[in-house]
């Protein structure tokens, strides 16, 4: 059984080896799918050498945004978890679990009220972009 297995690998093997000379000329004379321009890359791509300001900014607006994204997602989270223990302290108030959730709810609320503290903001130019409280993002004057 392994032999017969063997040989129909080798006979694809072949075939495939086979195809790929039969079709190598015909990709390699076929023409480009896009033109691509013959302008020298500082006229593409712009002159960082003369503006490395402009890409600082824009790695500091894109931190940012993470930044803000994933705070966003923190405080979503601690939200969700601070209302489940809050419901289950008052449906159990004098329980020892329920003592145990309402302690824990008002921890997690802290921490969201911290992160409603963070303000982040990166300007150029007088316009710029400002990571506000619970992660939201504003762009104006800074």
């Amino acid at each position: 059984m392994n032999a017969i297995a063997t040989k129909c690998q080798v006979t694809v093997a072949a075939l495939a080896v086979g195809a790929a000379a039969a079709f190598a000329p015909v990709a390699a004379n076929a023409a480009p799918a896009v033109q691509v321009p013959a302008a020298p890359v500082q006229q593409v791509a712009g002159d960082f050498a003369e503006a490395p300001g402009d890409f600082l900014f824009f790695s500091k607006v894109v931190s940012l945004q993470l930044i803000a994204s994933n705070i966003r997602f923190r405080s979503g989270v601690l939200e969700r978890k601070t209302t489940r223990l809050e419901a289950y302290a008052a449906a159990n108030p004098g329980t020892f679990f329920g003592q145990l959730a309402a302690a824990r709810a008002a921890r997690l609320d802290a921490r969201r009220t911290a992160l409603g503290a963070l303000t982040f903001s990166a300007c150029k130019d007088g316009v710029g972009i400002i990571v506000g409280p619970y992660g939201t993002v504003s762009q104006g004057a800074c």
